[in-house]
């Protein structure tokens, strides 16, 4: 019980409490009454609660209180001087009540029906369910159901369903009809008991005039036949032979079988109607009913079995790959994509097998069929990303009909890059470059270019001068391949001529290259020049061809003559046999300083007689 402005809280009252039982004690002022004032609370108008003026005892009143017709009550108290004038305070009261089991069940008949049970229903055949219910609450409103008498151990009822089931063979001519009582029990104290009864009445069998000549009747259709095709004649004869017999289908007989067929309810023929499709249902009962328009009625199952026809093509399911990624070195016989297909359609006109119809360059792949209904594909030969990077497959699942159905399904492999390329240098011969020995540090040199085939990191290069560079006069960028000279000068008089080694190296796991080393190899032939680059490049274009040789060709004299008057120091003499041999061991062209392409300053050099021109390497 609550309420606001200064209201008490007591538990809730059971319904059966005794009357006067103490709801709550309502506080007041000294010299004020209180009261329930009339219309406040209609169900108190029904006097359920009444109070002490003086003390604030609310207590139950005369009447029962039901808590199936109300859960709770609401009423307010009004406190008041003894004078009765307008100084007035109210509080609201909320009463709820708590349920007790005062209800018995209660069935929903008073008596239930079974009329025509057939004797020869076999042990465990449904009866007919009865249901009884109770409007307490928890366990007082649970209902158990047992048959209390007339079963004679023929029937039983389910404690909790309330289905009443055969569980004995019954017999017509010992016993026609059974009137059973069943009760309804809650539980919980004090388990209040309700009862109904059960009549069942037994069809006799055995003495029935009307008999089909069968049984049962069987009947195969191919499906999508005509309608107005007959399936079958069903016969039945009377004893008496007094009415005209009728046919019909028993009304328990399926809805998807009374939309494909029909009877004729004077021959007993039966028609197709509708469209019949194997794929929706391949098995039809139907149950006969003959009757003479007696009590007396037989039944007879006609049992039809729909032909598959290859009226479906195979569907592929959505969980079929579509597009895989596969690495290029992929060992053959490795599965790397599977299809799922399925047919509707029965026996051979379901069988599904799979076919690769296009994509399959140099049939690098095969599909192989597992229980008509697996598609996996395998790798047939090697792979190779750097020839073709991607196969667009077309899988067909085609089925074992005549003619057979299929269904084409795309299927993409991407080939994925391994590092199985080594970077390869454009220059196979190698490089050979000048440059003066008083260049300032930066100074480039040549710049090694080289290419891998793979992609990604596996053809992401990294330069590196390996041997030759002891004196670290020389550096490359690992990067772009470039080497310039490092700020100390190279020095002429220490070392004349470098034969450096350059590697080049992929990024991928591992790094590979041709050789046995997993590396590429760069040989780079450099000479020092004594003289800056104009001196020289104005000493070599002034001379005439042969007066040049000549000049190369004297030797170690401190000095020599031309045939020009001019003269070459020793140095520069040495210069020119170095060049010279160069051209005709390396067949190169002649290089500027950077070495990067061929000195347009120095032509007559580069024609000597040696079969190269500038520029061409």
């Amino acid at each position: 019980m609550g309420g606001g402005g200064g209201g008490s809280w007591l538990p809730p009252l059971p319904f059966w409490s005794h009357c006067q039982t103490l709801l709550g004690l309502l506080w007041q002022h000294c010299g004020k009454a209180l009261g329930i004032p009339r219309g406040a609370d209609k169900r108190n108008n029904n006097r359920l609660f009444t109070i002490e003026q003086r003390t604030g005892l609310v207590s139950r009143g005369l009447r029962a209180l039901d808590r199936e017709r109300s859960s709770s009550h609401v009423f307010e108290v009004e406190a008041y001087n003894s004078d009765q004038g307008r100084m007035r305070s109210s509080v609201r009261v909320i009463v709820y009540v708590e349920d007790a089991n005062d209800e018995a069940p209660v069935f929903t008949q008073q008596q239930y029906n079974r009329l025509g049970l057939r004797e020869t229903a076999g042990i465990g055949t449904s009866v007919i369910v009865v249901r009884a219910t109770d409007p307490d609450t928890g366990d007082g409103g649970s209902v158990a159901y047992a048959i209390v008498s007339g079963s004679d151990r023929k029937f039983e009822v389910d404690v909790s369903t309330g289905l009443v089931t055969t569980v004995d063979h019954l017999d017509y001519e010992t016993k026609t009809s059974y009137l059973m009582n069943v009760s309804a029990t809650d539980q919980a104290p004090p388990f209040h008991l309700g009862f109904c009864s059960v009549y069942v009445t037994l069809l006799n069998e055995l003495d029935e005039a009307v008999a089909f000549f069968s049984a049962g009747y069987e009947a195969t259709l191919v499906e999508n036949i005509a309608t107005g095709t007959e399936v079958a004649q069903v016969r039945a004869q009377s004893a008496d032979n007094l009415n005209q017999l009728t046919y019909r289908f028993d009304p328990d007989t399926s809805p998807a079988a009374l939309a494909l067929f029909r009877i004729d309810g004077v021959t007993g023929r039966i028609t197709v109607m509708g469209l019949l499709d194997r794929e929706m249902g391949d098995l039809y009962t139907l149950t006969v009913v003959a009757d003479n328009g007696g009590p007396r009625e037989d039944s007879t199952v006609v049992s039809i079995t729909i032909l598959d026809e290859n009226d479906n093509r195979p569907e592929f399911d959505i969980t079929s790959d579509t597009s895989v990624s596969i690495l290029e070195n992929t060992p053959i016989g490795v599965k790397v994509a599977t299809v799922l297909g399925r047919d509707k359609d029965a026996a051979a006109n379901g069988m599904v097998n799979f076919t690769l119809v296009a994509g399959n360059m140099q049939d690098v792949f095969e599909i192989r069929t597992l229980n008509h209904t697996y598609g996996e594909v395998y790798v047939n030969s090697p792979l190779d990303r750097e020839s073709v990077d991607r196969y667009l497959l077309k899988v067909r699942a085609m089925d074992n009909g005549a003619p057979p159905r299929f269904t084409d399904h795309s299927l993409t492999v991407n080939i994925l890059d391994v590092n199985d390329n080594a970077p390869v240098v454009e220059s196979r011969r190698g490089y050979n470059v000048s440059v003066s020995e008083n260049v300032g540090g930066g100074t480039s040199v040549l710049r090694v270019v080289a290419t891998d085939r793979d992609i990604g990191p596996n053809a992401m290069l990294f330069y590196y001068i390996t041997a030759g560079n002891q004196d670290l006069t020389f550096r490359m960028d690992r990067m772009t391949g470039e080497m310039v000279t490092r700020p100390a000068p190279p020095d002429r008089e220490h070392q004349q001529e470098y034969r450096l080694v350059v590697t080049v190296e992929d990024d991928g796991e591992p790094p590979l290259s041709p050789s046995a080393g997993h590396k590429e190899y760069c040989s780079v032939r450099l000479a020092l020049l004594l003289l800056g680059p104009q001196r020289q490049d104005a000493l070599l274009c002034q001379q005439e061809n042969h007066t040049r040789t000549k000049c190369a060709r004297k030797g170690k004299n401190a000095a020599t003559s031309c045939k020009d008057g001019s003269r070459v120091h020793q140095s520069e003499l040495m210069t020119l046999q170095l060049t010279e041999e160069w051209a005709q061991d390396r067949k190169q062209p002649c290089y500027s300083a950077n070495g990067s392409q061929a000195d347009p300053s120095c032509p007559a050099l580069c024609s000597d007689g040696f079969g190269h021109q500038p520029g061409e390497k």
